[in-house]
């Protein structure tokens, strides 16, 4: 008679897949800035708000509620539906959070890009018409809101390029 026993097979031990602490070929990210976070909260709050505003106006499109959002937050020409504009604006939003949230270093770049061009743009606008003598000068508000808007765009382009742990944060190589 064969023995009672079940018979005993070899079970091999599991094994995680990918790179692991104890491995030691695990590789800490770079810590994401805070300013960056906020940014990506930022437009995934801009996003969420686009679409509500997209519901709004799409279901119930006589409401005084939708006339006022379409009224007030439709930023586009109205030849397009605001609530075509809404959705286009959401998804926008949306893509863009989450290229910021996968650290793509091509969101960084574009942004860097956009920022400085603004600035300059309008710093050159600015010097063209101080060298023609525009008739009418700009009022203290408008040097302020000026200012300003040149001032933030040179700022955001500066953090981007040159604050510390940026670069390695977004990095343009895997193999880095």
């Amino acid at each position: 008679m064969p023995p009672r026993d079940p018979i005993r097979t070899y079970v091999p031990q599991e094994q995680k897949k990918g790179p692991s602490r104890e491995r030691g070929d695990y590789v800490e990210r770079n810590p994401l800035p805070a300013a960056i976070r906020l940014f990506i909260w930022l437009l995934i709050f801009r996003s969420a708000a686009n679409l509500i505003f997209a519901l709004i106006v799409g279901l119930a499109p006589d409401s005084s509620v939708a006339v006022f959002v379409a009224t007030n937050f439709d930023a586009w020409p109205k030849q397009m539906p605001a609530e075509g504009v809404f959705y286009v604006s959401a998804f926008l939003y949306g893509l863009t959070a989450w290229r910021w949230a996968t650290r793509d270093w091509r969101a960084r770049w574009v942004v860097m890009f956009l920022s400085g061009a603004t600035a300059l743009k309008m710093m050159a606008n600015f010097a063209s018409d101080h060298a023609v003598g525009t008739p009418t000068p700009m009022t203290p508000q408008q040097q302020l809101s000026f200012t300003l808007s040149v001032g933030i765009n040179l700022l955001i382009c500066g953090y981007l390029a040159f604050y510390p742990g940026m670069a390695q944060a977004f990095k343009e190589t895997p193999w880095d």
